[in-house]
């Protein structure tokens, strides 16, 4: 064991401690601040749970429900396959429902659903390239869906029948008596 001798001692060991941890600290931050940059601008890919069915067709749902998902949509994403869509939930009715295209780089038809009933379509809605992005709104929403455009011939005043697979927990879904989607 080294006994300090000085105070000259302790401030030189405290500089050569300084002297490796700075740079190593300050590297950390880059790569830390890389990383989050690039974990940010990633497209999240949800577990499919829930299924649309409309005239004879059906698609395969991603359903986005916490503040983080919602946020984040099908931003970044290249493609989205026609059987494939996302939905929103909302967690309570909206009036005037404003959704953008900020950062998503496909075109969508963005449907508007209170009660599983369809308030608002956007057809065929752009990606955005360049701010300010165009906000669509939707009248009256518990739930926003997302599909690839032109797939569904969607209407306001339809009602959907979403549904959840077998077996998953849906304790904060509730089901009327036709087993479609309610959302509490």
């Amino acid at each position: 064991m080294q006994v300090i001798k000085s105070h000259n001692d302790l401030y030189s060991g405290v500089f050569k401690f300084l002297n490796i941890a700075g740079p190593i600290a300050g590297i950390s931050i880059i790569v830390a601040s890389s990383l989050m940059s690039y974990l940010q601008t990633r497209p999240q890919h949800l577990p499919v749970t829930h299924t649309l069915t409309h005239n004879n067709q059906t698609w395969m749902l991603e359903v986005a429900r916490t503040p983080e998902e919602l946020e984040k949509g099908l931003k970044f994403r290249s493609s989205l396959p026609k059987d494939r869509g996302m939905l929103f939930v909302l967690g309570r009715e909206y009036k005037d429902v404003p959704f953008w295209m900020s950062q998503v780089k496909i075109p969508l038809d963005i449907i508007f659903l209170k009660d599983n009933v369809v308030t608002t379509v956007i057809h065929n809605a752009p990606p955005c390239t360049k701010n300010p992005c165009p906000i669509y709104k939707g009248s009256v929403a518990t739930h926003v869906l997302e599909l690839t455009p032109g797939v569904a011939s969607i209407r306001v005043g339809d009602r959907l029948n979403i549904q959840s697979f077998p077996g998953l927990s849906k304790n904060a879904i509730g089901f009327d008596s036709k087993s479609s989607l309610l959302w509490k």
